[in-house]
């Protein structure tokens, strides 16, 4: 499996991870594609991966589609670029899907990365007010502040507490939270893990703040024994990592019902 495969695996098992654990939210296999029922409206959590390009009909797409815009609840489509063929537009065209965003995937084994280095200002979300402050930080990044991203946390704190495959982390300053990052390892390969939420509020950014959580979370990696670490990085955070070590290893491209046709 190239870097790029492994990067769009991760993704896969990641937006599973969680909903599969819970009777109240769904996860849907259809050949060449899954998607999420988060329960939201908003379509933070409401994700239909493209897993196979070449299987995938129209019929699976419009049905995962059509199941979100039937309950008034919002979605996004991820796909990567290179299973991005003619067929794949040509659905989307007919079905008034549009480009929405682009994330850079990158990846590194873990001994090719900077020295990592534990920060004593970050540490785990060891319980549920913990994890809303962590789910706050994350909220805040989006224009406007998403409630909804509270509420998705909320629901699935205690669920997140007993997980040991997730490691939400949280940065202090000046003993507040204002920064995270999310290392989830794969359940059925533990040697390879994925980064995901680093996000830090826009008064406390400029500060090395995000530097320092990827840092803490390469050494915590290699405290773990884990040995490849994939992530979809923003064009913010991109340059960081880039810094880090990381590689660019494809791109996956976000889409979108558009509502206006």
């Amino acid at each position: 499996m190239n870097p790029t495969e492994a990067i769009d695996k991760n993704f896969n098992l990641h937006i599973k991870h969680l909903p599969a654990q819970k009777t109240f939210l769904q996860v849907f296999e259809r050949e060449g594609l899954t998607y999420i029922d988060s329960g939201l409206v908003v379509d933070t959590y409401n994700v239909i991966h493209i897993t196979d390009a070449s299987v995938v009909s129209k019929k699976s797409i419009e049905e995962a589609v059509n199941f979100y815009d039937n309950r008034l609840r919002k979605s996004c489509i991820w796909i990567e670029k290179d299973k991005l063929n003619e067929s794949i537009l040509q659905i989307f065209s007919e079905l008034n899907i549009t480009h929405s965003a682009t994330n850079e995937g990158m990846s590194a084994p873990v001994n090719v990365l900077t020295e990592g280095e534990l920060n004593p200002n970050i540490v785990p979300a060891y319980n549920k007010q913990a994890i809303i402050d962590h789910a706050f930080i994350i909220a805040n990044n989006w224009e406007p502040f998403d409630t909804n991203v509270l509420k998705y946390y909320n629901t699935l704190a205690e669920t997140i507490l007993d997980d040991d495959n997730l490691v939400l982390l949280n940065y202090l300053h000046d003993s507040v939270p204002s920064g995270t990052i999310e290392l989830f390892i794969e359940p059925e390969n533990p040697k390879s893990a994925g980064i995901y939420n680093l996000s830090v509020m826009k008064e406390d950014r400029n500060q090395g703040i995000a530097t320092a959580l990827v840092k803490h979370t390469i050494a915590l990696a290699k405290e773990r024994g884990i040995e490849q670490i994939h992530l979809q990085a923003s064009d913010d955070s991109k340059g960081i990592f880039s810094k880090m070590g990381f590689k660019q290893a494809g791109e996956f491209m976000e889409y979108a019902l558009d509502v206006s046709c």
